[in-house]
């Protein structure tokens, strides 16, 4: 990819203040978007760190709080070209068996990872739409392909993820809008690698055909792909982005 490929675009980062948003925001902003990033939390930080034009804190599941934040961007820049749906719980999130899980807790864990994709993808239609042109990338997670125990609440809402981006790809795509997904294994953050503790990071690595850490610039890196020029006439996939942890096909 080359510095000027997203020159003149305008792309929409969820989950902006986090790990993999920073990194995304931050790759965008360098091969020239203008980068909004939304999050529940101060994205502030983020901003400054990335080279971000915009930031907004936002409750993503909120359908009011979603369309007023996409219409500011809207407002200030006149266009949304691109639309990263990062946003979603995952570290943090108790690993149990499902009978264990209680209702309030498989519905903020499925709510903020669906609900959100939903909620942000529905607001940037009409635009994208009239424009004809758009590319929607949603993250998922290579668990929606081999299943996790203890996990059911985030398998299922990444799951579901990975029917959205073909249900959006068919209806988007006589629009010209392009919608795709990015499935990562386990990546190298410090919130993963403190919930998994060396042990269980090493043996995920080892588990990989590349046995090599997965790293925030590599899921960057797929989801800016699916969004430039070189994916023209890519949509309705799921790239798994996992060092071949696992071969399944979507």
């Amino acid at each position: 990819m080359v510095m000027t490929d997203f020159e003149g675009q305008v792309a929409v980062v969820t989950g902006g203040a986090g790990a993999l948003g920073r990194c995304t925001a931050r790759r965008l902003a360098g091969l020239g978007a203008t980068v909004a990033l939304l999050d529940v939390a101060d994205p502030s930080a983020a901003v400054e760190e990335t080279g971000a034009a915009f930031g907004a804190v936002a409750d993503l599941c909120d359908e009011a709080q979603v369309d007023g934040t996409i219409g500011e961007v809207l407002s200030r820049y006149g266009r949304v070209d691109v639309l990263v749906n990062n946003a979603g719980l995952h570290v943090g999130v108790d690993r149990v068996p499902f009978w264990e899980i209680g209702a309030a807790t498989w519905d903020r864990v499925v709510e903020s990872n669906v609900r959100s994709a939903f909620l942000c993808a529905k607001a940037v239609a009409a635009p994208m739409r009239d424009a004809r042109r758009g590319r929607i990338v949603n993250l998922s997670s290579d668990t929606a392909v081999f299943g996790m125990a203890n996990f059911l609440h985030y398998v299922t809402a990444k799951a579901a993820i990975v029917g959205m981006t073909r249900a959006l790809a068919r209806e988007l795509g006589p629009s010209g809008v392009a919608v795709n997904a990015v499935a990562p294994g386990a990546v190298q953050t410090p919130d993963v690698l403190a919930a998994l503790g060396p042990d269980g990071w090493d043996d995920v690595v080892r588990g990989q055909c590349l046995t090599e850490p997965i790293t925030s610039e590599d899921i960057a890196q797929a989801v800016c792909y699916l969004c430039g020029p070189g994916a023209r006439i890519v949509s309705g996939q799921t790239l798994l982005v996992n060092g071949g942890a696992n071969m399944g096909a979507f």
